[in-house]
């Protein structure tokens, strides 16, 4: 944005004049959400939206659902979300947890009937003000402070005064034809990014559901899906018959760096965990992971791993597998990724579980020939490309979003 003008550092062409600066509760109507009586709730009808019904930025469409009949429903106009309403959360938990954050803001498409439960308000903009633009003024880092700033409360319930939300100060194009020009043009990446999201999370329904029939089911000794000339029974073995599970090395604080020779691997890498310890330490060639190594995390968040990484030295509560000629290492993956959903589905979906080299080491497995192992892997290996492939679209079609966030509004 230029100091002196308010105009933002990207704009479509035809467009000159300044913007206007404005607030939030200047460029719309409202109306809030009301308390519906659980004794009037019904298993179908018209649905009621609340707070919890929400993620981070879509309507969930999770099995806990609830409804008011038709004809309840008819003395509750005012409340009905129509197309092109914001739906903004009141209470939640502190900004900096965005999936369910207070102040996230919704934009509501109609495909079907809603009514507004309480705890929420619906913001419908003004003749002069376009819906998507106004979304998207939403999305923005600067709004994410300003909730921040006016939230009360505590982690697990913070709330914000609609009072106080109104004075959000934001700038407008005075011509609705340029703020509907930007809006139709996040519109569209919102499309590409639901569109691999779609497809991203198909594929690992896919997956899921194929691990479940190219494996053997408890009890089993064949799976249920197996491909062209492979036969017979797998044979059972003891991981520690083929597999060498080795210990990563424990540091203490002090002898991790900020800078170094070798990054020190630690399970949050994997994951969620964006920065890097170093260590100058000369080690035995077991410590370290090379490109192509198959690791376990085993402590908190658990499972295996190809690293596709540079040399590194992986951390103690990171296993790295050393696998006999007798085992395919992408088979062996997906076995421990199969063997994985098997432990989450009796730990009530927690990931904060503890698996030990022991019992690792004499888990009983079923594996087939050598060469079926090889077909199973690959197919795998390719649905997981395919997975990451959609994945890394998504990522970059969000980099490109939030870039457009900063560099097209005022």
């Amino acid at each position: 944005m230029s100091a002196d003008k308010k105009v933002p550092a990207i704009r479509f062409k035809g467009f000159h004049e300044e913007w206007k600066s404005t607030t939030l509760g200047a460029s719309i109507s409202y109306t809030k959400g009301f308390a519906f009586k659980s004794s009037d709730y019904q298993s179908y009808g018209i649905r009621i939206i609340r707070v919890s019904d929400l993620t981070q930025n879509n309507l969930s469409e999770s099995s806990n659902k609830i409804y008011i009949s038709r004809t309840e429903a008819s003395l509750y106009s005012k409340y009905v979300i129509n197309n092109g309403d914001i739906v903004i959360t009141t209470v939640g938990s502190k900004a900096e947890m965005r999936e369910s954050a207070v102040g996230r803001a919704i934009f509501f498409t109609k495909s079907e009937d809603y009514l507004l439960n309480q705890n929420l308000v619906k913001v419908t903009p003004l003749i002069n003000n376009d819906s998507r633009f106004l979304y998207n003024q939403l999305l923005r880092k600067q709004y994410a402070k300003f909730i921040e700033d006016i939230q009360r409360g505590n982690a697990n319930q913070a709330n914000i005064a609609i009072s106080d939300l109104w004075e959000y100060s934001l700038n407008s194009p005075i011509n609705k034809k340029e703020q509907t020009q930007i809006g139709n043009y996040f519109q569209k990446l919102d499309t590409l990014i639901n569109q691999h999201q779609n497809k991203h999370d198909k594929l690992c329904n896919i997956k899921k559901a194929m691990l479940e029939k190219m494996f053997p089911k408890q009890g089993k000794t064949m799976p249920e899906i197996r491909f062209k000339g492979f036969s017979g029974e797998w044979g059972e073995i003891e991981l520690s018959d083929e597999v060498t599970f080795l210990n990563g090395r424990a540091y203490s604080q002090e002898e991790l760096q900020d800078k170094g020779k070798y990054p020190v691997l630690r399970v949050g890498n994997f994951y969620t965990n964006s920065s890097w310890y170093y260590s100058d330490m000369e080690l035995g060639d077991k410590y370290y992971a090379d490109y192509g190594d198959l690791l376990y995390t085993w402590s908190a968040s658990f499972g295996p791993h190809i690293w596709n990484g540079d040399k590194v030295i992986y951390h103690y509560h990171i296993w790295k597998l050393e696998i006999s000629e007798n085992i395919d290492k992408l088979f062996l993956l997906h076995l421990l990724d199969y063997d994985r959903a098997k432990i989450l589905s009796g730990s009530n979906g927690s990931t904060m579980i503890h698996i030990t080299k022991t019992a690792m080491e004499s888990k009983k497995v079923f594996i087939p020939k050598k060469q079926e192992q090889i077909a199973i892997g690959n197919y795998f290996q390719k649905l997981d490309n395919l997975i990451n492939q959609h994945q890394q679209q998504i990522t970059k079609l969000k980099n490109i979003k939030q870039a457009c966030l900063s560099k097209m509004f005022v």
